[in-house]
């Protein structure tokens, strides 16, 4: 077996400071002993030395050192196994861990030894092995719970990943495991920990913040960092995670040392040596192995500045033989007590909750940090920035899958918990079978790409079951919506993106029509463009008055056609259109050969100039009279499989190309076809490798680009790295923005980090950022046009040359990286992607991209009907718009959730941070009451971001900063005040998010379908 947890995540310390090599020397240890005594695969695990035990403890702090033993286990809901896997202890050939038996076990232990503690993170295991348990053994938990013997500890569904992860789900799974904590244990997590995720994102903290956390724990920084904060005693600091929100935002920090796993040597399930304490026996260790295990915890304490110190009690899996840890621990724990005046320490069981509380009682004053903790790298050559692009498609398939379930979240709570509708008994099971899936899909080796391709395939497969149950909800409650007295039929087309629709195959039947209902997720007004395969050159489109609308078709091939419109849909509702055969000609037939001067596409907005290969050459900005010549190119890195000076390859989780320099991934004239008309004009360019088509929309400000790519050629026995470079006349300076996690944008600069001095190892891996939203350049004087990039799931970024800006797009790797997954990066898919370019002012770009944003990550979702089976009655029955009014442009109805029976979850979230736009940078107000049509607010209750405490009952932490506050510091808006039928206005501030749980009355005397009415249109 093969533990991440326990690599170390400092390997290169040594080449960049002697002196502080000279106290931590680092190594690779092998155990090959299983928890039984049998042999097992390979352990991988950092060895920290033995430290002498007369090594002295150079605190500052008054009292004896207090050592916080942390008892857990990291239990990953996925990695080299599948998550049931993990759960029933199957496929040990790969593994042997089995988390029903890590519970079973620690319960037990518990119970027999009041003075121990135990930690528990993952609630999606635990939910599990809950539901098994008998109610006797569930009071003993919930008794374990309240004397806090057993404390849940950030309490997530899963430990979620920092980098590739988008905020709504984040939010979203932390949410699922705090309201199981709640409903089961009256408990509120307040401790945020996340020792494995591969680098730490300022947005997270702030989240964690707006949650109600009193501080953040982890282990990954990079070993450079590392090495600075451990001999300057800075592994503990106030992160302010937010540019907006200011301290509001701040979060006390532990970095944890060496790794979450325990002191070398005290991995007692793994075969270390166990505690020998009786003297007439032989072999009897009891003192060296006490003393040992103060010396390590004296020289972590060197880096802290309280007299407290946590050590790690626990790893990957570990406590399935509970009796083994726990024994030997009760045997250090004791006699280093008794011993206390000789060693000058205390030791106890404790939690990261009681180690917060001790060294916030120290009253220090403390930094406060403002960047954030990527890239991470663990030695000179191993930057973990392949991750942000791994498995790139299941990537893409989880930022769709996080589409549908807000839609189906938002239509049956307007519907069935607002407007009082009977549409879909099963609908709210399906909605929590796919919030799992989801949850597990946020997991720090699911979306980041980081696991064996089966548990891939697994994490793919659940998404996909959640998502049919979900889909054919959503398809239920529109056909009763539409016609409640005999509800219509309807069907999603999930291979949309292959051009494959069985329900458009209808058309090719001249008398059929099919009808396309579009729901809309965002809390706005909106037109988007729809494009659909069809089988025949010529349709037409009405909307449901019966009025035509404005359509194109596009030749694909001589059988397939793709139909263009664009669709107008309210806010949180739907419309439908109806699409039937017509004998005019297809609208644009591709232009064969390029005119003399290239091509243009161009609209109200934009003006895009091509060269006669279709390539971009130039893009002007109508509105602004402003130009920029820029071009578009695919390169790619070779894949490193080590060096003889350093073995590391690239892989899953690392990139490390084999040149500093890139090649051309695509090479010749590619085959081009132009189309022009009335919704779109489009360029598509071909390469065996690459198939591109550059779109402009009729009414669209930005500029679309889809890449198709095929599975990596590596016949050459290379591996390769695909890129997407941007390069334009802007001077940049070395600097560019990347988003965090979908919320604010953070400068970034070539070969520099803000918090320390960088020793360039990897000129282009080390300045790749995770871009989960997008990614920007501009003018370094403010002037000319800015280009954003938009994309449709987490990438990762970077700019390696004046004006430029490149994404990767796909890797596929020869071998793997030695980070425990113990397998190549060898995913062989087509892949389609979409990007959005957006060009315009550094002081308009956000009043544009912002908004696309959301369009693009909430496409319209589309449902087919059979037409012809329909006779289309009324106009009214086929538009639903449950909305009172929409919501600010600057404001996301970022949750519409159903949570108990009278409840609905409302967040708001301020899509702008500070200084982003003139106008929509300013607070945002919204009235509660006045969101829906025909109810009435009874209740209101504002919770905290994870929605299980009411704000007035939040008491955070308040710590002493070195740093001032903000200008920008959010201040809280007072409790909201309920009156009956008044208004209930409540203030969101920039890139802040605010949690209502709400409850409504009908103020119709109209009913339908046994309910309230909510207004059809």
């Amino acid at each position: 077996m093969i533990t991440r947890g326990a690599i170390n995540t400092h390997l290169g310390l040594v080449t960049m400071m002697e002196r502080f090599a000279a106290l931590v020397a680092f190594s690779l240890a092998l155990c090959a002993v299983s928890v039984d005594g049998t042999p097992r695969d390979h352990l991988i695990r950092h060895a920290t030395p033995h430290v002498d035990a007369s090594y002295a403890y150079e605190t500052t702090a008054d009292g004896p050192l207090d050592i916080h033993v942390i008892a857990h286990t990291h239990d990953d809901v996925g990695w080299l196994k599948t998550v049931d896997e993990y759960f029933y202890g199957s496929n040990t050939s790969i593994q042997n861990a089995g988390v029903q038996y890590i519970l079973d076990e620690v319960i037990t232990e518990l119970e027999a030894n009041p003075d121990r503690k135990f930690i528990y993170v993952e609630v999606a295991f635990f939910m599990r092995w809950w539901r098994e348990q008998t109610p006797e053994r569930q009071a003993l938990v919930r008794r374990l719970v309240s004397t806090k013997q057993l404390e849940f500890i950030n309490g997530g569904w899963c430990m979620n990943d920092e980098a590739t992860t988008h905020y709504e789900a984040v939010i979203d799974q932390m949410t699922l495991g705090h309201r199981f904590l709640q409903e089961n244990f009256g408990v509120v997590p307040r401790i945020g920990w996340h020792i494995d995720p591969f680098g730490h994102s300022a947005q997270q903290a702030s989240m964690f913040a707006r949650m109600g956390f009193d501080a953040f724990f982890f282990a990954r920084i990079d070993y450079q960092d590392y090495a600075i904060r451990t001999q300057q005693k800075r592994m503990e600091m106030i992160w302010r995670g937010s540019q907006s929100l200011g301290s509001a935002s701040d979060m006390f920090t532990s970095v944890i040392a060496s790794s979450y796993c325990p002191p070398q040597g005290f991995l007692f399930e793994w075969g270390d040596e166990p505690v020998m304490d009786d003297p007439r026996l032989e072999n009897y260790n009891m003192k060296a192995r006490a003393d040992d295990f103060v010396a390590q915890a004296k020289q972590r304490a060197n880096w802290y500045r309280t007299n407290q110190v946590l050590v790690p009690f626990g790893c990957d899996f570990m406590f399935q033989n509970a009796n083994m840890m726990f024994k030997n621990m009760d045997k250090l724990i004791a006699y280093i007590n008794a011993n206390r005046a000789s060693y000058g320490v205390r030791a106890f069981y404790s939690t990261p909750s009681l180690y917060t509380d001790a060294v916030h009682r120290a009253n220090l004053t403390w930094e406060v940090k403002t960047d954030d903790f990527f890239p991470y790298a663990d030695g000179p050559h191993a930057f973990w920035t392949g991750y942000f692009t791994s498995r790139i498609a299941i990537k893409g398939y989880v930022r769709t899958r996080n589409a549908i379930l807000q839609a189906v979240e938002s239509l049956y709570t307007t519907t069935t918990k607002i407007g009082g509708h009977k549409l879909a008994p099963d609908a709210y099971a399906a909605i929590e079978d796919l919030r799992e899936s989801m949850g597990l899909a946020q997991h720090h080796d699911a979306v980041s790409g980081t696991e064996k391709q089966h548990v891939a395939d697994d994490y793919a497969k659940q998404l996909s079951e959640g998502s049919v149950l979900s889909e054919n909800a959503l398809a239920t409650m529109v056909g009763t919506l539409i016609n409640p007295s005999s509800p219509l039929a309807f069907r999603s087309c999930p291979l949309l993106n292959e051009s494959i629709c069985p329900s458009t195959d209808a058309l090719r039947n001249p008398k059929t029509s099919i009808s396309v209902v579009a729901y809309n997720a965002l809390a706005w007004k909106r037109v988007s463009y729809v494009t659909l395969p069809v089988p025949v050159p010529s349709v037409s489109v009405k909307d449901s008055t019966g009025a035509n609308v404005m359509s194109q078709v596009i030749k694909v091939n001589d059988t397939l056609y793709e139909l263009v419109f664009a669709v107008t849909l309210p806010a949180l509702g739907f419309a439908t259109y109806f699409v039937q055969p017509t004998a005019a000609s297809v609208d644009s037939d591709p232009v064969p050969e390029a005119p003399a001067a290239g091509y243009v596409l161009q609209n109200q907005y934009l003006s895009v100039t091509l060269d006669d290969t279709g390539g971009i050459v130039g893009v002007y900005d109508k509105v602004l009279s402003e130009g920029v010549s820029i071009k578009q190119e695919y390169a790619f890195y070779q894949s490193s499989t080590g060096t003889p000076q350093d073995s590391q390859a690239s892989g899953a989780y690392i990139f490390r190309p084999a040149q500093n320099s890139s090649f051309p991934y695509v090479s010749g004239t590619p085959q081009v076809s132009f189309s022009q008309g009335t919704q779109v004009s489009e360029m598509k360019r071909i390469w065996p490798q690459v198939t591109q088509i550059i779109r402009l929309y009729a009414d669209s400000a930005y500029l679309e680009i889809t890449h198709t790519l095929q599975p990596i050629n590596i016949a050459d026995q290379i591996g390769k790295e695909v890129v997407t470079r941007l390069t334009a006349n802007i001077t940049t300076g070395g600097t560019w923005y990347t988003d965090a996690q979908g919320i604010e944008f953070q400068k970034r600069q070539y070969n520099f980090r803000p918090s320390w001095k960088l020793e360039v190892t990897e000129p282009v891996a080390g300045n790749y950022y995770p871009t989960n939203m997008g990614a920007y350049i501009k003018d370094t004087k403010g002037t000319g046009l800015q280009v954003t990039l938009l994309t449709d799931r987490s990438r990762s970024s970077a700019s390696l040359g004046e004006g430029q800006l490149e994404s990767m797009l796909y890797r596929r790797c020869l071998v793997d990286d030695s980070r425990g997954v113990g397998e190549p990066l060898n995913e062989t898919y087509v892949v389609t992607m979409r990007e959005w370019l957006v060009f315009s002012s550094p002081s308009k770009s956000s009043s544009l991209y912002r908004p696309a944003s959301q369009n693009l990550a909430h496409p319209p979702v589309l449902l087919f009907g059979d037409g012809a089976a329909v006779a289309q009655p009324q106009a009214a029955t086929y538009t639903y718009a449950p909305m009172s009014s929409p919501l600010p442009p600057n404001v996301q109805l970022l949750s519409l959730h159903t949570v108990e029976d009278n409840q609905v979850l409302v967040r708001l979230h301020h899509l702008f941070q500070v200084g982003e736009d003139a106008l929509l940078s300013k607070p945002a107000a919204v009235d509660l009451n006045g969101l829906f049509s025909n109810v009435e607010v009874t209740n209101v209750t504002e919770v905290t971001l994870g929605s299980t405490l009411p704000v007035s009952k939040l008491n955070r932490l308040k710590w002493n900063t070195a740093s001032s506050s903000s200008s920008s510091d959010l201040v809280l808006s007072p409790p909201v005040v309920l009156k009956a039928g008044a208004p209930i206005l409540v203030q969101i501030e920039p890139t802040d998010t605010r949690t209502f749980l709400l409850e409504f009355k009908s103020t119709s005397k109209n009913t339908f379908n046994n309910g309230i009415e909510v207004r059809l249109n």
